[in-house]
């Protein structure tokens, strides 16, 4: 079983896609802190990550990753708006961690979207 760590890109089991919820299994930030992924709770807080990048002036509410970041084969968004919780046992391969300007960025548009 792979053991989520915050501000890492994990590659996730999202089936199945129901709605706007992205699907199939794709790369996730995970934003709950350790303690609580560490501990007896089955799920856990993630963003997902898509290659269908939008232009940021357009979409404020995506964070750039960059080709090549953590393993990423094309350039991706962090979904704010699609926060998840999800089971812990979908978590499939740990890509690494992000560097600290995009945490930074994403702590931004996570304090933005729910008004922190």
């Amino acid at each position: 079983m792979i053991f989520p760590k915050r501000w890492h890109v994990q590659i996730v089991d999202l089936e199945p896609r129901i709605g706007t919820k992205p699907g199939k299994q794709r790369p996730c930030v995970v934003i709950q802190p350790n303690e609580f992924c560490e501990g007896g709770l089955g799920s856990v807080v993630v963003l997902p990550i898509t290659t269908r990048i939008v232009q940021e002036d357009v979409h404020p509410l995506r964070v750039r990753l960059e080709k090549g970041l953590c393993g990423l084969e094309k350039d991706s968004d962090v979904m704010i708006d699609q926060i998840l919780a999800w089971d812990r046992e979908l978590f499939k391969k740990d890509l690494g961690l992000l560097p600290d300007v995009k945490i930074d960025e994403i702590k931004r548009a996570l304090g933005e979207f729910l008004d922190l």
